[in-house]
C-alpha cells in the first residue's frame, strides 16, 4: 500500500456506524465465534443501502484488532485470517416468508462470504458477500431491523450478540414474543448445520445448561450494555416439567438513542414481503390492547399481563373474556376481566340474574359504560372475533 492509499483510510468510529438487516437474518441458522460475529457486523456496517449490488470491502488487521482486543499489537494477521475463514466454512440457513400460493416456505443455504482475498503485504483482507444475500442486506424498505454497532460491539458473548439482534428484529411488535426453545437454540447459535440443513454439532443440549450458559448471561449482558431491556419467562409443556418455550419481553431503555433510517431505501422485488395478513393482525392487536386499556382503565403492569395472555393463549381467548366481562353490568369491570383471564371464565349457558352487591368504594370512580357505548363495543368485539377466528395469518 503506497502513501496515497494510506492517507485515504478514514479512522473507524463505531458509534457512528449502523447495521440494517432483513428480519429473516435474525432467525437464520448459523454458528460463529464471538470474534467472527463482530467481524461480520463490521462488514455489514460498511454496506451502502443505496447500492443495487455488493461492493468488495477491504479491512485491515488494525480494524480487526479493535474488535478482538482493542490493541493492534496483541492480534496476529493469522488470527484475522482464521476468523475470516469461518464465513466460508460455516453455512447460514435462511427461511423465507411463504410465497402466496405455496404451502411451504422456501429456504436458502449459503455462506456469508463468497470469496476473500488476503494481502499479507498490507495485512488486509478483501471480502465479497454472497450475491444470494443481496435481498436481505441491500435496498431494504420493509421487514428490516437496525441497530448501532456500538451496542453489539460492547457485548462479549456470541450468544448475547445473536439474542440482541433477534430482539431488535422483534422490538417493533411492542408485545411479548413467544419462541420455542428449539428455535431459540438456532437463533443463538448453539446448533451447527451442514449444506443440507442437517445438524452436525449441538452444544448445551440440556435446557438447564442452555439457560445457565447462554440465555441468562446473554439477557444480563444485553440489559447492562445495550439500548434495550429483555425479560423472559418459561412455558412448560402441559403435564410435564419440560420447558418448551420462552416468552421474551423487549423494551427500550429510557433515554436510549433511536436508530434513524433514511427513507430512500428501495425494496427488493426478489424477496417476498411479509404476509399482509400478519401486518394487519399486528395493527388489529394494537387496537384491541388500546381498547382494553382505555375501557377498563388498566395500568401498564396490567396491560403487560393482558399481552402475556395474548402470547400464551391467543387473541381469541382474550376476546372471549372481553365478551364474558361485557355480557352484563359489573361492579368492577377491570377486576372481573383480569379474573376472567386468570381463571378462564366461560359465557354462562343460561341466564342467571346477577346478585345485588353493594358497590365498593374505590379510590377512583369506576368508569361507566353507557348502553350506546356497550352496543358499539359489542359490535366491534363481534367483528374482531370473526376476524381472528377466520384469518389463518392471525395468531388465534
Amino acid at each position: 500500500m503506497d502513501q496515497s492509499d494510506a492517507k485515504q483510510v478514514v479512522p473507524w468510529r463505531p458509534s457512528k456506524k449502523m447495521v440494517v438487516q432483513h428480519n429473516a437474518l435474525a432467525e437464520a441458522k448459523y454458528r460463529l465465534s464471538v470474534r467472527a460475529q463482530k467481524l461480520l457486523i463490521r462488514l455489514l456496517a460498511e454496506l451502502d443501502q443505496r447500492n443495487d449490488d455488493f461492493t468488495d470491502i477491504r479491512l485491515f488487521l488494525r480494524d480487526f484488532a479493535k474488535l478482538a482486543s482493542g490493541d493492534p499489537g496483541d492480534v496476529l494477521f493469522s488470527e484475522f485470517i482464521d476468523t475470516a475463514k469461518q464465513f466460508m466454512g460455516q453455512f447460514v440457513s435462511i427461511t423465507q416468508s411463504p410465497v402466496p400460493g405455496e404451502k411451504l416456505p422456501r429456504g436458502l443455504i449459503c455462506h456469508w462470504i463468497s470469496s476473500m482475498e488476503k494481502n499479507p503485504n498490507e495485512r488486509s483482507i478483501t471480502f465479497s458477500f454472497d450475491p444470494k444475500l443481496r435481498p436481505y442486506l441491500l435496498g431494504l424498505s420493509r421487514n428490516f431491523f437496525a441497530y448501532h454497532t456500538l451496542h453489539a460491539f460492547n457485548l462479549d458473548s456470541a450468544y448475547s450478540i445473536r439474542l440482541y439482534q433477534w430482539a431488535k428484529s422483534r422490538q417493533f411488535l411492542r408485545r411479548p414474543q413467544q419462541v420455542s426453545v428449539d428455535d431459540l437454540r438456532h437463533f443463538l447459535g448453539t446448533i451447527e448445520i451442514d449444506a443440507d440443513g442437517v445438524i452436525t454439532k449441538e452444544s448445551l443440549k440440556r435446557y438447564n445448561d442452555f439457560k445457565k450458559v447462554a440465555l441468562q448471561p446473554a439477557v444480563r449482558e444485553i440489559n447492562k450494555k445495550t439500548d434495550i431491556v429483555i425479560t423472559f419467562q418459561e412455558i412448560r409443556q402441559p403435564g410435564t416439567k419440560i420447558i418448551c418455550a420462552i416468552i421474551l419481553s423487549i423494551s427500550m431503555k429510557e433515554g436510549a438513542e433511536p436508530v434513524l433510517i433514511e427513507a430512500e431505501f428501495r425494496a427488493q422485488p426478489e424477496l417476498p414481503l411479509q404476509n399482509a395478513a400478519l401486518e394487519e393482525a399486528i395493527d388489529e392487536e394494537a387496537k384491541i390492547v388500546d381498547y382494553i386499556k382505555n375501557t377498563y382503565q388498566l395500568n401498564n403492569e396490567q396491560v403487560n399481563k393482558v399481552q402475556g395472555y395474548i402470547v400464551k393463549n391467543g387473541m381469541k381467548y382474550v376476546l372471549d373474556k372481553i365478551a364474558v366481562t361485557e355480557s352484563q353490568p359489573r361492579d368492577n369491570m377491570a377486576r372481573f376481566f383480569l379474573a376472567a383471564l386468570r381463571d378462564d371464565y366461560k359465557m354462562p349457558v343460561r341466564h342467571i340474574p346477577a346478585k345485588k352487591v353493594k358497590p365498593k368504594r374505590d379510590p377512583l370512580p369506576e368508569p361507566e359504560i353507557s348502553e350506546e357505548k356497550r352496543r358499539i363495543s359489542v359490535e366491534q368485539l363481534r367483528e374482531w372475533r370473526l376476524k381472528f377466528a377466520g384469518n389463518p395469518g392471525i395468531r388465534a
